[in-house]
C-alpha cells in the first residue's frame, strides 16, 4: 500500500508540473466583457488573453443573468486512462455553454467529451477552453458513458 501511496504522489506531481499552463483563478464572462484586455494570471505567471470577439460569441449564447455563474476560462478534465481519450465537465454553466456549441442536450450532471467534440471547441473557441490532464480513480474506462 505504501508503494500505491508513492506511485500517487509522484503522479500528482507531475501533473501540477503538466497543468502549469492553468489559470489559478478564473473570471466570471460579464467581467471579462468589461475589460479593455481579458484575461486571467496562470499558474506558471504568465497571463492567458481572451478573444474579445470569443467573448462576445459566447455571451450570445448565455443567458445574460448567467454571465457572472460562467467562469472562465472553460477547463476540460481530460482522463488519460480510458481509452478513448474523455473530457470531463462537472461545472453546470459551462456545460450547458457546451452543449448549446456542439448542438447536444444537456441534461445535467457531468458532462463527457470525446476527441471530435474536444477539437470543434478548441477550433472555434481556443482562448475560451483549456485542458487539464487528470487522474481520477473513480473514472475509469469501464465507468464512462458509451
Amino acid at each position: 500500500m505504501e508503494r500505491d501511496s508513492l506511485i500517487e504522489a509522484l503522479l500528482r506531481e507531475e501533473l501540477r508540473v503538466a497543468n502549469k499552463h492553468l489559470p489559478r483563478s478564473r473570471k466570471p464572462l460579464g467581467e471579462l466583457l468589461s475589460e479593455e484586455y481579458p484575461s486571467v494570471l496562470c499558474r506558471d505567471g504568465t497571463l492567458h488573453f481572451f478573444r474579445k470577439r470569443e467573448l462576445e460569441r459566447i455571451s450570445s449564447l448565455v443567458e445574460r443573468e448567467h454571465w457572472d455563474r460562467l467562469l472562465l476560462p472553460i477547463v476540460i478534465a481530460i482522463v488519460p486512462e480510458s481509452e478513448s481519450f474523455v473530457g470531463v465537465v462537472e461545472d453546470r454553466y459551462a456545460a450547458e455553454l457546451i452543449g448549446k456549441i456542439l448542438g447536444l442536450e444537456y441534461r445535467g450532471g457531468t458532462l463527457f467529451l470525446y476527441k471530435p467534440q474536444l477539437y470543434e471547441l478548441r477550433r472555434e473557441y481556443s482562448t475560451i477552453f483549456q485542458f487539464a490532464l487528470s487522474y481520477t480513480a473513480d473514472l475509469t474506462a469501464d465507468s464512462l458513458p458509451l
